[in-house]
């Protein structure tokens, strides 16, 4: 074999270093350049998912400062409902004196406007349901009506004048504290007026559910308690007769008691008993959030 001119080993020198070069290239630039390529996707990805991140950190200001605003406004509606009759148990929760502080409680108004309290029943913290109060607009539509309304204008006007019925009807009603009071009294009518405006007048939620009056006119007299009547006298038999057998022979019959019967009471004029009926009611004031570091 002949040995290799110099034009023959630079030759194959090139050859070689190229060959190198393109070994260098799918063995070692090509997966660094895959590498870049997929590491590039996952910047832009990420990118994307942190710009989206961003955008939430960046509405949480506004967030807090409207929760907080919607917090202290629902706290001011509902302020009525955290009544002062009831701060024990809103602090502890526990009802065992409920009675005792409502009893204290009215008799303040009662006292004021001086009605004398018969018998008072007191039923205790029960729950009850507060619904919404709205007005039904009482709309009456028709078929010409309908055939009428090419374009849904009336429709839409019978739609706006439901909105606030619908609306209403169709949210859930929440429960309350509430303890009841039964009242049997006897005033003035200027004595039960000023009872009224104390309970309307009170801070806290008081509603008066009925008020029943035995004599509205207020001229007072006996007033007769819930029971039997008492009997009638036998009737004396007419003169000259004699009285049936295994009846006593008629005597005078006795002059009226100047004082009221048994079963019955003596109203002054100006005065009349009444029944009454008083619900307070209570609720939990709304925490504050806690929305964290808002600076």
């Amino acid at each position: 074999m002949r040995e290799m001119s110099y034009r023959d080993k630079m030759i194959c020198l090139i050859i070689l270093i190229i060959i190198i070069l393109a070994l260098g290239i799918f063995l070692g630039i090509k997966p660094t350049y895959d590498n870049i390529v997929a590491d590039q996707a996952t910047y832009e990805t990420t990118k994307t998912e942190w710009d989206g991140i961003q955008q939430k950190l960046d509405a949480i200001p506004g967030l807090q400062e409207q929760i907080s605003s919607t917090a202290k406004e629902a706290k001011d509606i509902g302020k009525i409902f955290v009544s002062d009759v009831f701060k024990d148990i809103n602090d502890n929760y526990v009802t065992d004196e409920a009675n005792y502080t409502v009893d204290q409680y009215i008799q303040t108004a009662i006292n004021d406007s001086e009605l004398e309290v018969s018998s008072m029943n007191l039923g205790g913290v029960s729950t009850e349901q507060i619904s919404y109060y709205y007005y039904t607009p009482n709309v009456v539509t028709y078929s010409l009506l309908e055939a009428a309304d090419i374009n849904g204008n009336y429709a839409k006007d019978v739609a706006d004048l439901m909105n606030v019925q619908t609306v209403l009807s169709e949210r859930q009603t929440a429960d309350v504290q509430a303890a009841n009071v039964d009242l049997n009294v006897t005033g003035t009518k200027e004595g039960i007026m000023k009872f009224l405006a104390a309970i309307k007048d009170d801070p806290n939620a008081v509603l008066v559910k009925s008020v029943s009056i035995s004599d509205y006119r207020f001229e007072g007299g006996l007033e007769e308690e819930e029971g039997e009547a008492p009997a009638a006298p036998p009737e004396a038999p007419a003169e000259g007769e004699a009285p049936a057998e295994g009846e006593q022979p008629a005597t005078e019959a006795p002059a009226a008691p100047e004082t009221p019967a048994e079963g019955g009471t003596e109203i002054p004029a100006g005065y009349s008993t009444m029944s009454i009926n008083v619900t307070f009611y209570n609720a939990k004031a709304i925490d504050d959030p806690d929305l964290g570091d808002t600076e």
